[in-house]
């Protein structure tokens, strides 16, 4: 993949030792990286675990590549 471990790494590229990050533009070009924030949204207001979000995400996203993983 693009070395992303979770949707994070699409906003986020780096964070300095005071804790500032570095803010990647990749998601404004990235439909999917959009797609997928959007949906985990939606289903948290919906009151959906972490667990269950993972796995629809894992579902609905497989075609485009394989789930990354949280550390």
């Amino acid at each position: 993949g693009m070395g992303h471990k979770s949707t994070y790494d699409c906003y986020v590229s780096g964070e300095d030792a005071n804790g500032t990050l570095t803010f990647d533009n990749h998601a404004i070009y990235c439909r999917i990286c959009v797609d997928i924030t959007q949906d985990t949204m939606h289903l948290l207001d919906e009151g959906k675990s972490i667990p269950e979000i993972s796995s629809y995400i894992d579902e609905n996203y497989a075609k485009f590549g394989p789930p990354t993983i949280n550390d």
